[in-house]
């Protein structure tokens, strides 16, 4: 149990990296504490209380970081010098979120003329999710190494987002209630 609750303060060490860094500064003590309990409340409850708690939180900071940020950007409080390098610029994460959003109107315009794609809007959002999460980690993992290397981050990303797509789909490796 405590290897459980380690691995899922470690994941969310991960989460609390999409946000400014003058934010986390200022509430990232705050947010691990609050994250924390509300871990420790999900525990007892089992599996899915603990998989609605992640899927809060991830909803909560895909929202909140793309806020913080947005309030950075009008504010002038820069995180990275202005470079020439996509990756380390403010707008990166504004940018996949629209290709998010733009990646979701395939299988929406697919659904309008096939009826073998029948998506619901929990399908959507899971998607969304997804393809945002995976993307802002590649951005926050790419800031920290080199040039060279973020070929290899990227490869690591794509096989990560497959995976776990791969397990919502069908169940792969993992059986998730019998």
């Amino acid at each position: 149990m405590r290897r459980k609750n380690d691995r899922s303060r470690q994941v969310y060490e991960v989460l609390l990296e999409l946000y400014p860094a003058e934010y986390r500064q200022e509430f990232g003590e705050e947010m691990r504490y609050v994250f924390s309990e509300l871990l420790k409340d999900a525990r007892p409850q089992g599996r899915y209380a603990i998989l609605r708690l992640w899927a809060r939180t991830i909803a909560d900071t895909g929202w909140s970081a793309a806020v913080q940020h947005v309030m950075n950007h009008k504010e002038r409080k820069t995180m990275q010098k202005n470079t020439n390098d996509k990756i380390m610029r403010n707008g990166v994460f504004g940018q996949i979120a629209l290709m998010t959003l733009l990646l979701l109107l395939v299988p929406l315009l697919a659904m309008q003329f096939n009826t073998g794609v029948n998506w619901t809007l929990l399908d959507f959002v899971v998607m969304g999710l997804l393809i945002f999460s995976v993307s802002s980690l590649f951005v926050v993992i790419a800031r920290r190494t080199s040039k060279k290397h973020r070929l290899l981050v990227a490869a690591g990303c794509g096989i990560l987002f497959v995976y776990i797509w791969a397990e919502l789909a069908v169940g792969i490796f993992l059986t998730w209630g019998s």
